[in-house]
């Protein structure tokens, strides 16, 4: 859900912008990456390709995997909206505002039997 958002805006707001299920892809250009570095890419356009926890957990099914741990979390390994986020320790990132409204990454465990 996280990755249909609109990028941070001057009022706080979250708003969705994106697809949250899989299409042909959303272009998206980009001048840096969240590695740090001083020169802007040479090739900075990208396709990005959002896919459902439903598409997610249905490919592995059909992979002959079988779900054993599904968790969900309100931070994630990076910061993908500047301010709007808060540093939580660990290298994980939460929303400053109300960071229980969105899960913002999963964990999830499937074995192949």
């Amino acid at each position: 859900m996280l990755w249909a958002l609109s990028d941070a805006r001057p009022d706080g707001l979250l708003t969705l912008e994106f697809p949250y299920f899989e299409t042909e892809g959303v272009l998206f250009r980009e001048t840096h990456t969240y590695v740090e570095h001083e020169e802007a890419l040479t090739s900075p356009d990208f396709l990005s390709f959002n896919h459902g926890l439903g598409e997610i957990v249905t490919a592995l099914m059909s992979a002959g995997l079988e779900l054993v741990g599904l968790a969900e979390h309100d931070s994630i390994p990076s910061n993908p909206f500047g301010e709007e986020m808060e540093s939580i320790g660990g290298g994980e990132y939460r929303l400053r505002e109300k960071p229980l409204r969105l899960a913002a990454s999963y964990t999830l465990q499937a074995v192949k039997r």
